[in-house]
């Protein structure tokens, strides 16, 4: 368990003649354990945009043809018993110790994404004939390292905001609906956000590790985005169901 601490200052007799009264200043510090971040997608402010990096002709079969659009995406529970509405974990690789307007620097890896198309796409042949509809789902490429990093500050003693920068290697598998027929694009990005608020605690509803709750604001949630080349991510905290 984290514990908060308050250090304090006391000037030197002379200084504190001179001023009449003892001065205090209040640094919070605290120890963030190593641990898993929770969020589960909202999917209004969540799409891939395949508009100008489309998905080539003859990618789905023979004579299909290419694919340019959005396709707009939600989360799908990995554990909903244990995890609630889960779909997306970020991991702290690296215990955290930090005070007062200190800027502290800690490894972070995506290690699950759990996410499907919130309607199919249509796949056209032979410029717009015989149109089907393929479903999508997004997850992690196997074997790929996810690292990236954290960069964290704390702003009062309920906790602060942080930067991300996070490479995220993706795998798209489109499903086609008609026969349950599979492709899968291999998709890479670097994706990051600014001043994500966080707070050492949560809301009861919420998951968390206990220590951190990522995306809260006075231990309330609050929804974040996540952003790179052609994709727009926005999460907030998990809930418990």
């Amino acid at each position: 368990m984290f514990a908060i601490h308050r250090r304090t200052q006391v000037p030197g007799c002379a200084t504190a003649a001179i001023l009449s009264a003892a001065l205090i200043t209040a640094t919070y510090a605290a120890l963030i354990p190593a641990g898993p971040n929770y969020f589960e997608t909202v999917p209004t402010g969540t799409s891939i945009d395949f508009s100008r990096a489309n998905i080539s002709r003859g990618f789905f079969d023979p004579g299909s043809d290419s694919f340019l659009g959005f396709i707009r995406l939600q989360g799908t529970p990995v554990d909903p018993t244990a995890l609630g509405t889960t779909d997306t974990i970020m991991q702290r690789l690296a215990d955290i110790n930090i005070s007062q307007n200190e800027r502290q620097v800690t490894p972070l890896a995506l290690v699950l994404v759990s996410l499907v198309s919130v309607n199919p796409i249509t796949v056209t042949y032979n410029r717009g004939h015989n149109p089907e509809l393929w479903d999508a789902r997004l997850s992690l490429q196997p074997n790929q390292e996810q690292q990236g990093w954290m960069t964290m500050i704390q702003t009062s003693a309920d906790g602060g905001r942080y930067d991300t920068l996070q490479p995220a290697r993706l795998m798209i598998t489109f499903i086609r609906r008609s026969d349950n027929v599979t492709r899968a694009l291999p998709f890479g990005v670097m994706i990051g956000s600014d001043a994500v608020p966080w707070s050492y605690n949560a809301d009861r509803i919420l998951i968390t590790d206990g220590h951190f709750c990522p995306s809260c604001s006075a231990g309330e949630s609050r929804s974040s985005i996540f952003a790179g080349p052609d994709i727009q991510w926005q999460v907030r905290p998990a809930r418990g169901r």
